[in-house]
């Protein structure tokens, strides 16, 4: 046990150390203190930063793996109805669980101001989930809805302030104009994706005809298809305004290529010859692995430049210090104190202290980037759909660089002191 007893006294002669010095040590830790702050909250602050990025992808383009599902082939009923039945029976076949219809058309409502277009969006009950869809009151669209005889929709920020923010809860409707005039229920209110995004409402795909609205939206004469755009040319008989539906799929990452691939061929082959169906890969991960990690590495170099300066200025002042304790020192030789424990001692006055200006760092790092109020600021006010807690890594960093500037801070002082002549140091 008697090298346990050595660095147990050895930490508390560091720390005895500290307390006689506290004021030379505070202002000398100051600095330290401030550099680990800067880099944990650098750090977390990449966390956060690349979490809002991805949720803002996410929300637009679906999280990874998405794919939509697209025809080109000419569209009759008969195409169509087939198309369907074999999409649903792959869709069973290879078990996916997050599949949503892809569509848009433009909606007449009735607003006090007048009557003005607004983009439906045309989902099934798993967009919500597949685009991170948050609510700012009520709840997304289900399964139930599609049943009831007025519509349920969903509306955004932006349209819900324009209606007067009315509650939820008090069933607010929505008067849609047209051929044939109906009533919707808004259920829910989502997020803008950005600021000052336009009116935007979803709809489940089983109710929109309810709306008077369809996803063959008109568009420069041809047919607005859930995504994708097939020109007149394209259809079946002529006056025909049979569309192929366009599907989004949410397909596991660890095989995602496979399975966009099996179910294509599926589609193909249930079409026939002159069958064109596409798997489009829409989400961020298209682009290559990771885009948003370039921010966060980035920011951590910055704090890594900070923390540098700081530890230069830190090994400086501990030199001087410890030239200033020669006398000190030599005297402790003197009474039988060994190099190697002054030696160690001194180290460890230097990491005890930096660990201490590192936890304040730390704490103070993570009561800051908890703050509602810096999180709005950073994600823009748009909030994040999954919280993000205080990264670990970036406090494990912390204590990391904290020690690590300790050990370096008091490796080159403790040289100096078991170097020097215990006369010449108790003569000056």
């Amino acid at each position: 046990m008697s090298w346990f007893t050595q660095i147990a006294g050895a930490f508390i002669e560091a720390w005895d150390e500290l307390r006689v010095h506290r004021v030379r040590v505070t202002l000398a830790l100051v600095g330290i203190g401030i550099a680990v702050f800067a880099i944990v909250a650098v750090t977390g602050l990449g966390s956060i930063t690349r979490q809002s990025s991805i949720e803002i992808s996410e929300r637009s383009s679906g999280r990874p793996a998405s794919y939509q599902l697209m025809v080109s082939s000419a569209a009759t009923d008969d195409k169509v109805a087939i198309y369907e039945a074999a999409y649903k029976a792959a869709i069973e076949r290879y078990g996916i669980t997050y599949q949503s219809t892809s569509g848009s058309a433009m909606t007449r409502i009735q607003f006090v101001d007048g009557v003005a277009d607004v983009e439906s969006t045309i989902v099934d009950p798993a967009f919500g989930e597949m685009h991170r869809v948050k609510l700012i009151e009520g709840s997304w669209l289900t399964a139930d809805d599609a049943d009831r005889l007025a519509p349920a929709v969903v509306i955004n920020e932006t349209m819900w302030n324009r209606l007067g923010n009315p509650s939820v809860a008090e069933h607010p409707t929505l008067q849609v104009s047209g051929a044939a005039p109906t009533t919707a229920v808004v259920v829910g209110v989502s997020a803008n994706i950005y600021p000052d995004y336009p009116e935007q409402m979803y709809v489940l795909s089983d109710a929109q005809h309810l709306l008077g609205a369809s996803a063959g939206g008109g568009m420069m004469g041809g047919m607005m298809m859930g995504g994708s755009y097939a020109p007149p040319s394209m259809g079946g008989d002529e006056g025909s305004t049979a569309t192929f539906p366009t599907y989004e799929l949410w397909l596991p990452l660890e095989n995602h290529e496979e399975l966009s691939s099996q179910i294509v061929r599926d589609l193909k082959a249930a079409l026939g010859e002159g069958g064109a169906v596409d798997a489009q890969r829409t989400d961020y991960l298209a682009w290559g692995e990771d885009p948003f990690l370039a921010v966060q590495i980035l920011v951590t170099a910055v704090g890594g430049i900070v923390l540098l300066v700081g530890t230069i200025g830190f090994v400086n002042l501990s030199i001087v210090t410890v030239k200033q304790r020669v006398r000190e020192i030599g005297i402790r030789r003197s009474f039988g104190a060994t190099g190697g424990r002054v030696f160690f001692s001194i180290l460890l006055e230097s990491v005890v202290g930096t660990l201490l200006a590192g936890i304040v760092g730390i704490g103070c790092a993570i009561v800051t980037l908890q703050n509602p109020l810096v999180q709005g600021a950073i994600t823009g006010g748009l909030g994040l759909t999954d919280s993000v807690p205080f990264p670990v890594d970036a406090a494990v960093l912390g204590i990391v660089v904290s020690v690590g500037v300790g050990l370096l801070a008091g490796f080159i002082p403790a040289v100096i002191a078991t170097r020097s002549n215990v006369i010449d140091a108790i003569r000056s």
